[in-house]
């Protein structure tokens, strides 16, 4: 399987990392990105994969289009295509208006950037044309870097709110939470490995647990003591309604 990363991005660079590690021989991966020629060197020399600035579709199986939304379009209409598997990872395109111009089965598929360490959440949006085949080979391609989920086009934006875009509001409460620790004597690196190592473990019995988050709450939150204490200040100002708002609006298309 000889795939292509068209753009050289933090999503592509994610998804080239994990694939690696995963298994995938860093010369079957191409990549190529038109904004900075000199990105290709680095991860050329970081990573194995080979470069080019002159792509030819026809040589590759997978074409994962990793740049800009704006850009998607205009580039697929530029290139032949003959029965790629074309995946697009760029957020509110749909599979249709890729089938549209190419004639091949496309997948719109929404990443986090945690693929990198092979523990993602992948959103996939399957296209008419796609056969069964392409289906099963995206499914594998992506479970290969963590986990991964159907969607449709009244589900995606949730999903790219919950998923692709949540890491930036964690590492918000990160950032957040690490002057705490800094201004108690911890040096910056040792505080936020704190705080991520118990969001880890909190993520990791989540994925475990089928109990509501309520109950998981009363688990470690003794009536009066510092995490109920902690809890209601959090309740006082309001974080529900912030993350619904944050994540609506991160879900929200651009007019």
């Amino acid at each position: 399987m000889k795939i292509l990363m068209v753009g050289a991005g933090s999503m592509s660079e994610s998804l080239v990392k994990g694939w690696i590690d995963s298994g995938i021989s860093p010369q079957s991966i191409t990549m190529t990105n038109r904004a900075d020629r000199s990105r290709l060197v680095t991860l050329a020399d970081q990573y194995g994969v080979q470069t080019t600035t002159d792509e030819q579709i026809e040589q590759y199986d997978v074409v994962v289009l990793a740049m800009q939304p704006e850009g998607v379009l205009g580039y697929v209409s530029q290139k032949t295509w003959t029965n790629q598997l074309v995946i697009s990872v760029a957020a509110h395109i749909t599979p249709l208006e890729i089938e549209t111009v190419t004639n091949c089965g496309a997948v719109s598929a929404m990443p986090n950037t945690p693929v990198a360490f092979r523990t993602g959440m992948t959103g996939l949006w399957f296209g008419e044309q796609l056969s069964e085949s392409y289906r099963q080979q995206t499914i594998e391609l992506f479970e290969r870097i963590g986990e991964t989920v159907e969607t449709n086009h009244t589900t995606m934006p949730y999903l790219m709110a919950a998923a692709g875009c949540s890491p930036a509001f964690f590492y918000e409460i990160v950032g957040a939470m690490t002057p705490v620790l800094t201004g108690a004597g911890f040096d910056e690196q040792a505080a936020r490995r704190i705080i991520a190592q118990a969001m880890k473990g909190s993520a990791e019995l989540l994925l475990h647990e089928d109990r509501p988050t309520a109950a998981l709450i009363e688990d470690v939150a003794a009536p009066g003591g510092p995490t109920d204490r902690g809890v209601h200040v959090l309740r006082e100002h309001h974080i529900s309604q912030a993350m619904y708002a944050a994540l609506m609006e991160s879900a929200r298309e651009e007019s």
